[in-house]
């Protein structure tokens, strides 16, 4: 380990004594009207992903340039995009830019409502169209995510593919507001993210913004660890298509068309793609076959933007949520214990899969009033359904509503009593999210207020749980559409909420930001009553939640900031149906402080960042999983994470560039009470421990990306990942924890624009994975009982895939 944080350490501080390489671009952006600075424009070096964004000032500098013709593109919410040509050369250079107002509305507008940017005193990580394409080879977006600050990913079936999940400091993501478009994704009972149900989403993303701890308001789920503001494909004028494919190891493949009309008659588009997606996995029997459909059309005026959109995702995913028992993993990593009913039934069952499709239909709507206000509406429609199916053995009769007993002859003579039976059967869910988001913007061009945002979302639910028999061995004959033998009332919940923020010029260098969100929460559910049977019941919850901050712009483009802001959640649906009903979880507050340094513009760019996250009755992972591997938690009454985040980026040679972050944390539990099923005595065995660690909260996390551009075109990348020790729950038992882990990826690009056949650009590139074969696991649970006077332990682990590559070709007209 301490080899790791030495490489990690150097990779941070390298940049420091080599930074001031030859050829930076560096320059201002501003209004061409008025000539005001433009704080957080994006510029990108065409046909990569470098770039860079103003900082408060409006300037902004690229790390030196590879030789030869290049141009810039310069974006900003409201105004034309500029195309800048520039030459590389070892000089330093200096342009100044202006960018005119747009003759038509171009949509950001719609998602920078809940953005965060320079004057709000978060802290956030902006990933543009151009990263996110760098890394797409079909792995969910969780893993394109990989080396973002903080963040640890996980897969089931040990590709990146199929079942898939994301951890921000520490926190799950359940726990992880996620957004598209300004809309709600996460499930509104669960609070999950299931990115398999949006298989190839990057395809169709313009940007993301990662913001780590509390951030700005949002709509949906109270963000408790970070959220996630996905963007999805702006408007682009000219006419486009996109051809890419992707194939690889374990039976990997990928075949994404995307097409664009272009503006029509200077006011209408239409975007297009489809994909398909499949992997065997490389656990056995957690294969995936996953296809998705994204349509835009685009009305876009010189003061009206109408875009109605439709997405869709379908997956079938073999089941590999079991994990593998801690005694197999240096003897049969791939196995899958799926099918059998925990070694009960051989050979195991073969379609032990997850079904599930899912639509997002939503129409933006925005529009100008003037210069300086936007209002914005969102009405949207989510709706979801599917089953996973399962073979469960020995189950009895009664259970699914089978008269019995049955006789049977034996073949010595006489009959066999039979009272149970082997099933299969589908647990069913289908929901329906729906209501409208809004937002109300102004932005002053004189005065010391700079932005005024009103903002909010209406947002009702409906979940309908059940279940069904499509084959029984004994008792019941099963029509082929099946037999519904359970079926609960339907699950409802509304959710509201309201905010202002506003940011506030209070002397030149200095600005201040106020944010005031007001949510309201019912929900209606099926669970335990107090009386020990299960009944409908609803809860209640009223949440304020107050956010401010400050930031100062330092000389040489450096911006520091300070926060303050407090966020509040509900327990979700499986809080309450899998606790007792005398612990009936309650909702949970975090009080969050950010503070931190920041430089964006410059050859060599950096952040440095303290966080303290003050957790009150935090829902805590309790390393236990329910029997469709939801996480179990527990409340605990004080808890708290703190820690520091560094990052930087540097050209730090002609051809050489190089990125790195580093987290190092603190995630404790002050007094922690573990419950253990006691077999001898009945009941639950309660046990405390004082200062114990947080479940899933590495304390050292450490990520790299050094590329090389030997000549031009050609791009070679090695990314690196380091991930501390992990406890599967909150003991800090080292016989109960996930081994820390350090793996390395190699990617290669070459693009080249052949001119011929009508192709702008033709990319060639190759991922390796896991080059060196580490043998690591990336997340787990535990259970545990006491019998026999001893507590008995089970491990389990999710294995991750030895060397393996994926390979593409992308073709751009």
């Amino acid at each position: 380990m301490k080899k790791v944080l030495g490489f990690g350490a150097a990779l941070l501080a390298l940049p420091l004594t080599t930074a001031w390489a030859q050829g930076p671009v560096s320059g201002s952006i501003t209004d061409a009207r008025t000539g005001a600075a433009l704080p957080g424009a994006s510029i990108v070096l065409d046909g990569t992903a470098t770039g860079a964004a103003t900082d408060a000032s409006g300037a902004f500098t690229l790390p030196a340039v590879p030789a030869g013709a290049h141009e810039l593109r310069i974006s900003f919410i409201g105004y034309r995009q500029l195309v800048q040509a520039v030459q590389g050369q070892p000089a330093a250079q200096q342009v100044r830019l202006a960018l005119a107002p747009a003759d038509f509305v171009t949509g950001e507008a719609v998602v920078t409502a809940t953005r965060a940017n320079e004057k709000t005193g978060t802290t956030y990580t902006n990933v543009s169209n151009e990263q996110l394409q760098a890394r797409n080879f079909g792995q969910d977006l969780p893993y394109l995510l990989d080396q973002t600050p903080s963040v640890v990913v996980n897969s089931d079936g040990g590709t990146g593919v199929g079942y898939t999940g994301i951890r921000v400091r520490g926190t799950d993501n359940t726990r992880i507001n996620v957004t598209l478009n300004g809309v709600p994704v996460n499930e509104a009972e669960s609070h999950g993210v299931f990115f398999v149900d949006l298989p190839d989403l990057a395809s169709s993303v313009q940007s993301i913004q990662v913001q780590r701890g509390v951030g700005t308001s949002t709509n949906g789920a109270g963000a408790f660890g970070a959220s996630l503001n996905v963007e999805t494909t702006g408007l682009r004028t000219q006419p486009y298509a996109d051809v890419n494919n992707s194939a690889g190891s374990y039976g990997t493949w990928k075949s994404t068309i995307a097409a664009g009309t272009g503006l029509i008659n200077s006011h209408f588009t239409l975007d297009a793609r489809v994909s398909r997606l499949q992997s065997e996995g490389y656990v056995d029997r957690s294969a995936s076959r996953l296809g998705s459909l994204y349509l835009a059309g685009t009305y876009s005026g010189k003061n009206t933007l109408v875009r109605a959109m439709v997405l869709t995702g379908r997956e079938k995913t073999g089941q590999a949520w079991y994990g593998l028992a801690d005694s197999l993993l240096t003897k049969k990593r791939r196995l899958n214990e799926a099918g059998t009913d925990y070694g009960q039934h051989f050979p195991a069952y073969r379609n032990q899969t997850d079904n599930y499709q899912q639509d997002y239909y939503q129409l933006l709507v925005s529009h100008q009033f003037g210069p300086n206000w936007n209002l914005s509406v969102t009405p949207f429609w989510t709706r979801g359904g599917g089953y996973y199916e399962e073979y469960k053995v020995g189950q009895d009769f009664a259970k699914y509503g089978i008269s019995g007993p049955v006789y049977a002859a034996r073949a010595a003579g006489g009959l066999d009593t039979i009272t149970s039976t082997d099933v299969i059967r589908r647990r069913w869910l289908k929901t329906d999210l729906y209501g409208a988001t809004y937002s109300l913007q102004y932005r002053p061009e004189t005065g010391r207020l700079t932005e005024l945002t009103l903002g909010g979302a209406t947002i009702g639910y409906r979940g309908q749980h059940f279940d069904e028999l499509t084959w029984a061995q004994y008792g019941l004959n099963i029509p082929e559409s099946g037999y519904r033998y359970y079926s609960e009332p339907n699950a409802l919940k509304t959710d509201a909420n309201g905010y202002a923020r506003a940011v506030y010029q209070l002397a030149e260098p200095l600005s201040a930001f106020v944010d005031l969100q007001y949510r309201y929460v019912k929900y209606t559910f099926f669970g335990p009553l107090a009386s020990g049977e299960k009944g409908q019941q609803s809860t209640y919850f009223h949440f304020f939640n107050p956010k401010a901050g400050l930031t100062y712009i330092l000389p040489h483009s450096i911006t520091a900031y300070a926060s303050y802001a407090v966020a509040q959640r509900e327990p979700t649906r499986t809080d309450y149906t899998d606790t007792p009903a005398e612990r009936r979880p309650v909702s949970e507050k975090l009080q969050n402080v950010e503070a931190g340094l920041r430089r964006n513009a410059g050859v060599f760019q950096w952040s440095a960042n303290y966080y303290l996250m003050l957790y009150r009755n935090q829902l805590v992972l309790s390393g236990k999983l329910d029997d469709v591997g939801n996480p179990i938690h527990n409340n605990v009454r004080d808890s708290y994470r703190t820690g520091v985040e560094l990052t930087s980026a540097a050209q730090v040679a002609k051809q050489l560039t190089i990125s790195a972050n580093a987290t190092f944390s603190r995630n404790k539990i002050k007094n922690y009470i573990d419950y253990l099923a006691d077999y001898d005595n009945g009941g639950e065995a309660a046990t405390r421990y004082r200062e114990t660690d947080i479940s899933f909260s590495p304390a050292v996390i450490v990520g790299n990306t050094l590329e090389y551009q030997p000549v031009s075109g050609l791009r070679l990348a090695v990314l690196s990942k380091y991930v501390g020790k992990q406890y599967l729950d909150n003991t800090a038992s080292n016989d109960r924890s996930i081994d820390s882990y350090f793996v390395n990826d190699l990617r290669l690009r070459y693009a080249f624009q052949p001119g011929k056949l009508g192709l702008r650009n033709v990319e060639v590139a190759l991922l390796v994975n896991n080059i060196f074969s580490t043998r690591y696991e990336s997340n787990g649970y535990t259970y545990g009982y006491i019998e026999g006077g001893q507590a008995q332990y089970f491990n389990y682990h999710y294995p991750q895939a030895p060397r393996n590559f994926l390979a593409s070709l992308n073709l751009h007209f």
